[in-house]
């Protein structure tokens, strides 16, 4: 089970606490946090969405995300009779166009679906292993429609008609809180609060790293679009005293240059406040395959073009008699033109 505030308190520790106090001044109000940025665009055809963890919202709230900018929008007005603090790794269903989210709770967590036009959410059920409560730090669908969570070091298959977690196996890595699938390859992807990726075998319960995106921050939530492009909500803390609060960032990075291609969007913000979440939820566009381009055909000068010799009709006759035949008419006539010649002098003379 999770408390989002003390949870993420406790986390982010003091590496974040230094990043923080370096960040201090260096964060614009929240609506130009939002715009300031020029960060990537989505794959055409995809949607970013984020669910809260912030106090200062109804919750379980639901937001449309710019992802080039971070700027939120409502859908909705959340689901106020709930007694979720905090929305964990949401996750889509591409079998059946369902989108899920875990509640973070006082009492137990427990599995529920969002609704993307109004915003409203509802509970599955709570999560259990074996029969008993059980929370997860993150889950991920596959393209299938199989799902998996992973809590601490290990790795579990879900059922999400009935919220039940079988163990799948111990990966080598924990406290991986973003987990998702690239919908181009079906491959699944973890992020550690430090930034570290992970290629996830989820057959086999292997973690292998593949590389660190830098943010030097605690990342709690990561999306893959259909592009091969990470989307990840990273933790900084703003301000002092009493007013000093969680904020949460969006960058994104190429998954074939993790720590060469990190992106900054902005600061998720709508038009008066920062939004704090650690759930970011990607709708992927359709991967649309590039047909190769046939050559063109060369372009032959007509004026070098020599016609072909024109053909007789094949008659079935062999050719050579008659050859031969012609040549002996020929010489018939020159035979029968000679006396004639002759006759003809005679005559005249």
């Amino acid at each position: 089970m999770h408390n989002s505030r003390l949870r993420a308190t406790l986390a982010t520790g003091l590496a974040t606490l230094v990043v923080g106090l370096i960040s201090i001044g260096s964060v614009a109000a929240p609506a130009s946090a939002a715009s300031a940025a020029d960060g990537r665009t989505l794959y055409k055809g995809s949607s970013l969405y984020a669910i809260s963890c912030d106090e200062d919202v109804a919750a379980l709230t639901l937001f449309s995300i710019d992802a080039a900018t971070a700027a939120a929008t409502a859908i909705g007005a959340g689901t106020p009779e709930s007694e979720a603090e905090c929305a964990g790794q949401a996750a889509w269903n591409p079998v059946t166009s369902t989108a899920y989210l875990s509640e973070w709770l006082l009492g137990p967590s427990a599995l529920a679906t969002v609704d993307l036009h109004t915003g409203v959410s509802t509970q599955v059920a709570p999560f259990t292993l074996n029969g008993e409560f059980n929370g997860i730090d993150s889950m991920a669908i596959g393209n299938d429609g199989a799902a998996y969570a992973i809590q601490d070091d290990m790795l579990y298959s879900l059922d999400l008609e009935t919220a039940a977690l079988t163990e799948i196996g111990e990966l080598d890595a924990d406290s991986m809180l973003g987990f998702s699938v690239d919908p181009t390859t079906g491959k699944f992807y973890a992020i550690d609060r430090t930034g570290q990726v992970f290629q996830i075998d989820v057959e086999a319960a292997v973690a292998t790293p593949i590389g660190n995106v830098g943010l030097e921050r605690g990342t709690y939530s990561l999306q893959i679009d259909t592009s091969g492009v990470l989307w990840i909500e990273a933790d900084v803390r703003v301000g002092e005293g009493e007013a000093r609060e969680l904020t949460a960032q969006l960058w994104s990075a190429n998954l074939g240059d993790l720590s060469g291609s990190t992106v900054f969007s902005g600061t998720i913000a709508d038009s008066e406040q920062t939004v704090y979440t650690e759930s970011l939820l990607l709708l992927p566009g359709p991967f649309v395959p590039v047909t190769p381009v046939e050559p063109a055909p060369p372009v032959v000068d007509p004026a070098v073009v020599t016609p072909p010799a024109p053909q007789l009709a094949n008659t079935g006759v062999d050719a050579a008699p008659l050859a031969a035949g012609g040549a002996l008419v020929a010489l018939l006539g020159v035979a029968l033109l000679v006396p004639a010649i002759r006759r003809r002098r005679r005559a005249s003379a």
